[in-house]
């Protein structure tokens, strides 16, 4: 397998319990940093963190009447399509992945995103692993591992699978995040009592404490020019999208509506932000610009919409809706129309993320029980499995040569 990529990876929201009772409604919701088991193996995603957010803002009631109205998704794919594995079909590069096997090892795992050859690990300790991100010019992946059952950023090289310890604190490190120019990582931190962001060099090895407040900050993203980073903090009271300069300063309040507002998502361009809100009595996807300004709806359902995904153009928004009962992958306009369901059936299908080219997703889908990297294109037309049988994978991150 070729080895040297870039990548497009998406950042998940997990369910991870904390030790910090004083700190577990707002983490659970928006930091999700804690004992890692190999990622959300188990089911579909988000529904532990819907629990605690109508703990937050009350008993989810009706929309506030803003008048914006979106389009049904329409479901195009069937929950039984046929699918053959390794079947080598249309889109290029490697996708990554976590994988835990039956005899409760978990490891990284890299496969042809054609479908064509077999998935080779890319890791051998069988530590918890979670939350992976590839570096800008695809040389290395971060991600949180628990090699001695203690949360840390660990940093791999692809090429030659040599691996690099990044944090060695006693307290919980996680939510790794890559720095435009591939020099920093950013990650959220324990190590002070509540969470709060760090970034580390990764030559040095230097860590710079970000943020200095009583709150919980949490789920560092960096802006595509490297200018900016936000964040999902409780230190007004609720939580809210936050942006900072890259040093830690001028921090600056996105999102004030007392509903909780989380999973921040750049725009290619840097000029708007996707982020889901329950300011409508349940989760739906919002944009704004980036200075928090023009907020609006994108999508109006009864269920879960969340985990906003730009497309590489710009153009399209993945995300995953609970509409049909089910969490399923879903597509629209990044105007929030033309929205359509590309996964469909009782089953789990989550984690989405887009080819490089915007021309297929990969996806965690679960049938027959079995938690699997499926590729798809913009149809929902099934094209081949990417990871390796009997094996339960999720978090998939798509790596282009």
């Amino acid at each position: 397998m070729k080895t040297n990529q870039v990548c497009v990876s998406h950042k998940n929201n997990h369910k991870r319990a904390l030790s910090a009772l004083a700190f577990l409604v707002f983490s659970l919701l928006v930091v999700g940093c804690s004992d890692v088991d190999g990622g959300n193996l188990a089911g579909g995603a988000g529904v532990q963190e819907t629990l605690v957010a109508e703990a937050l803002s009350g008993t989810p009631g009706a929309s506030n009447g803003d008048g914006v109205s979106t389009p049904e998704p329409t479901a195009l794919a069937q929950e039984e399509q046929p699918v053959a594995p390794t079947v080598a079909v249309g889109p290029g590069g490697q996708i990554a992945y976590i994988a835990k096997t039956d005899d409760g090892k978990t490891e990284l795992m890299l496969a042809n995103a054609d479908g064509s050859a077999e998935a080779l690990a890319l890791t051998n300790d069988g530590a918890p692993k979670d939350t992976p991100v590839c570096s800008p010019n695809g040389e290395y992946v971060a991600y949180a591992g628990n090699v001695d059952n203690n949360l840390d950023i660990y940093m791999l090289r692809v090429s030659d699978r040599s691996l690099t310890r990044l944090t060695s604190s006693v307290a919980k490190d996680g939510w790794p995040s890559w720095s435009p120019d591939g020099r920093l990582v950013t990650f959220e931190s324990f190590r002070d009592g509540n969470f709060e962001i760090y970034v580390v060099d990764i030559q040095s090895g230097i860590e710079t404490r970000l943020t200095n407040n009583p709150g919980g900050d949490g789920r560092p993203t960096w802006s595509p020019d490297g200018h900016w980073i936000l964040f999902v903090s409780n230190r007004d009271g609720g939580a809210d999208i936050y942006r900072m300069d890259a040093d830690g300063g001028n921090v600056i309040r996105l999102t004030v509506e007392a509903a909780p507002d989380a999973s921040p998502s750049w725009s290619p361009d840097g000029q708007s932000i996707a982020f889901t809100s329950w300011r409508d009595g349940n989760p739906e996807i919002y944009r704004m610009r980036a200075d928090g300004s023009d907020q609006q709806r994108l999508t109006s359902n009864n269920a879960r919409d969340d985990y906003a995904f730009w497309s590489p153009d710009g153009q399209e928004i993945l995300h995953v809706s609970g509409e049909s009962g089910k969490e399923n992958v879903a597509v629209m306009d990044a105007n929030g129309t033309n929205a359509r369901v590309l996964t469909a059936g009782n089953v789990y299908n989550v984690y989405p993320v887009w080819s490089p080219d915007g021309l297929y997703v990969a996806y965690q889908g679960n049938r027959n029980g079995e938690n699997t990297i499926y590729v798809m294109d913009l149809n929902g037309n099934v094209l081949h499995q990417v990871s390796l049988p009997g094996q339960q994978t999720t978090e998939p991150i798509w790596m282009q040569p």
